[in-house]
């Protein structure tokens, strides 16, 4: 019988795919963290003929939502998405837990690559301040069972983890 997910210690890195020298650490910063999937729109063309039309379902999106306390020093979430707006960013996420890095068959992380959106600043008296965004995937996250794959931009694979390497790509 297998374990369902239950989320409480997870790993959530970020890392600038042009220029970006280190992975940052993030999962202290969030309360939410979920890779998004949304079904694509469904296409039809109507023909002039009684039985006449076509469809096809459009292709599906996929997104990085975070929500986080703010956190706005130079080690913190806000400022990273705030001073990195609009630059692509490889993400890799182990929702299983930090301790089952790198990924296994049974608790597969995800990776890939977002736009980053600028979070919102401050929030409601007497309360922590929270940002929420959801940054669009540059492709289909990568469904990872082994360590952490180099990926480009666009998503793809630049370099697959070396054979028994049991670190996360740096």
């Amino acid at each position: 019988m297998t374990t369902p997910l239950f989320m409480r210690d997870v790993s959530l890195t970020l890392k600038l795919v042009s220029g970006g020298a280190t992975r940052d650490e993030f999962n202290c910063d969030a309360h939410t963290a979920e890779v998004v999937s949304e079904a694509g729109d469904t296409i039809t063309y109507q023909t002039l003929c009684a039985s006449g039309s076509f469809s096809e379902i459009g292709k599906s999106q996929y997104s990085l939502h975070i929500v986080a306390a703010q956190d706005w020093s130079d080690a913190g979430l806000a400022r990273f998405l705030w001073e990195n707006e609009g630059a692509i960013a490889e993400f890799q996420y182990q929702a299983h837990g930090s301790a089952t890095i790198p990924p296994t068959t049974d608790a597969p992380g995800m990776a890939g690559t977002v736009r980053l959106v600028a979070p919102n600043y401050g929030g409601e008296a007497e309360a922590y301040a929270e940002l929420d965004v959801t940054m669009p995937c540059t492709a289909k996250p990568i469904i990872s069972t082994a360590a952490f794959p180099v990926l480009a931009a666009d998503g793809s694979i630049v370099e697959e983890p070396a054979e028994g390497d049991a670190t996360a790509a740096a």
